[in-house]
């Protein structure tokens, strides 16, 4: 592990942005095969556009805005890693939680070429829900991250909590293109009888 550290640290530094993408889209390929094969459970039936899709933004929509915002809030408050500093931090990211998984969303719609109306609807329904289980995963993580963890490892050190997040998700944003929220419960509760 000693070895990979200090081949990605090295990388980092020359191609920070390069790596991040790489590193991220490498989450969201491993999140939505353990969505599709673990929680939905669709073994042979595994969507491989689905796991493009998720790698495509991922690397080329997420890390663009999980790089800035972390210099962002490094150059707002600075480096320094106190609690207090921390939690200011913390309170800017959860700002942009919203606009990001709103992004996300349209993004994923947007390469399956869905209409807007529908992009809009699953935003409206989805995306709420979507951002307060984020909070959930992402705030105790964001205090780790923010008060240990050097700034030049934390797009890493989010994409390892980030896996078990966009297995979340991609099974969240893919599985309401079949309904959205009540509707889609009573669906379910149809295909148990």
């Amino acid at each position: 592990m000693g070895v990979f550290l200090r081949w990605y640290s090295h990388n980092l530094k020359k191609h920070q942005f390069a790596m991040n993408m790489v590193t991220t889209g490498t989450v969201f390929f491993v999140g939505d095969i353990l969505s599709q094969q673990v929680v939905e459970k669709k073994r042979e039936d595994h969507d491989i556009k689905r796991t493009c899709r998720s790698v495509t933004v991922g690397s080329f929509y997420s890390t663009p805005i999980i790089v800035y915002l972390y210099n962002f809030v490094d150059k707002l408050f600075g480096p320094s890693q106190t609690r207090l500093n921390a939690i200011k931090k913390i309170g800017v990211l959860s700002l942009f939680s919203p606009l990001t998984n709103a992004g996300y969303v349209f993004c994923n719609n947007a390469l399956q070429l869905k209409p807007l109306d529908e992009t809009a609807r699953q935003i409206i329904t989805d995306v709420p829900r979507i951002v307060l289980t984020g909070y959930s995963i992402w705030f105790p993580t964001h205090f780790v991250l923010l008060t240990a963890v050097p700034l030049r490892h934390r797009v890493l050190f989010s994409n390892l909590v980030g896996v078990m997040w966009t297995c979340y998700l991609t099974h969240a944003s893919n599985s309401a293109s079949r309904g959205s929220g009540v509707e889609r419960r009573g669906e379910e509760e149809e295909e148990k009888l």
